[in-house]
């Protein structure tokens, strides 16, 4: 890929995401605020996301690494979740597409399973992190920030092994900075939508999967450390209160600290990036080192993360509030 190529694929997507935002006010596509929102306006623009689902199709194209299942399962998400952002589709019927999909994502990795429950368990392990992942887009900035910090990191990481150049990840990388600029302020211009956070989700899926199986290494599972305990303790937390785990909810960590402790969107957010980027880097370094000692930091890194979540947690949920409070215009100043 040359710079020329990289230059207009910026412009396409910039072009795109303007007029997509431009079309979706003149049809009313606005995003309404529920009792789990962390916003009260209905001026902001729906399904912004679709630039990623656009910067995926660019790179599969220009890309010398056939992806036939992949961009199967992606058009599929794509579909019926920016059909669930302008409509509510069925539960069954999303969740459905999604088991689909990570099963076309599995298809096109099968030369690295070689029994039939380890990808029974990746099917189901792979869908509850696609779902997770959608969480993400109710705080400004944390989709576009926590995404743009993963997808660099699988960037470098596959930049180092050997074959061609994948285009994948500098194409997302791109997208997720144009989509910073409508999402990642006070204000935001437009969410992600269904069709972003959860297209966003399959492809880091996807690239985590491929990393690991050429990588020969389970480390850059923890390139989600950070999302993924707060996700995991939010559920056993969730489930000592006797809540459905299935129902929409403001418990994750990085939500109580915007909903409860009234911190800024963008506050929040950079924390979360910041942390991961940390791990991120100390991944990368720990590439070399032996089995055990990957291990031994793979649990110092997730039992720290489950400590300090734990903690905060504690510290800032202690509130006759179950997560349902309704948003008010106070905190969304910050």
């Amino acid at each position: 890929m040359s710079v020329l190529h990289y230059v207009f694929l910026t412009l396409f997507l910039i072009s795109a995401e303007a007029l997509y935002i431009l079309f979706a006010r003149l049809l009313g596509l606005f995003d309404k605020p529920n009792e789990r929102s962390a916003h009260t306006t209905g001026t902001i623009v729906r399904a912004g996301g679709i630039v990623f689902y656009l910067a995926i199709m660019a790179a599969i194209w220009f890309g010398e690494v056939s992806r036939l299942y992949f961009g199967l399962g992606i058009t599929a998400v794509m579909i019926v979740s920016f059909w669930d952002d302008v409509s509510p589709v069925a539960k069954r019927y999303r969740l459905g597409i999604h088991v689909l999909a990570v099963g076309l994502l599995l298809m096109q990795e099968r030369d690295a399973f070689i029994s039939w429950y380890v990808v029974a368990g990746l099917l189901v392990l792979g869908v509850g992190i696609v779902n997770a992942y959608n969480f993400m887009d109710g705080i400004n900035g944390m989709t576009a920030f926590y995404s743009l910090v993963t997808v660099a990191t699988l960037w470098i990481w596959q930049a180092q092994l050997p074959g061609e150049a994948d285009p994948l990840f500098p194409f997302l990388c791109i997208a997720l900075l144009i989509f910073s600029y409508v999402n990642a302020r006070r204000q935001a211009i437009c969410f992600a939508g269904d069709v972003g956070s959860i297209t966003m989700g399959l492809t880091v899926l996807y690239g985590l999967l491929e990393t690991i199986n050429r990588g020969d290494t389970y480390l850059p599972i923890l390139f989600l450390a950070v999302y993924g305990v707060d996700t995991i303790t939010t559920i056993l937390y969730r489930l000592s209160l006797r809540q459905n785990i299935f129902q929409g909810h403001r418990l994750h960590l990085f939500q109580l600290l915007v909903h409860q402790e009234r911190w800024s969107h963008l506050r929040v957010s950079a924390l979360y990036a910041a942390i991961q980027l940390i791990i991120n880097a100390v991944v990368l370094m720990a590439r070399s080192w032996s089995s055990m000692s990957q291990i031994s930091l793979a649990g110092a890194i997730v039992g720290s993360l489950t400590l300090g979540c734990v903690w905060a947690r504690n510290k800032v949920g202690k509130t006759k509030e179950v997560g349902f409070e309704k948003p008010t215009s106070q905190y969304l100043q910050n």
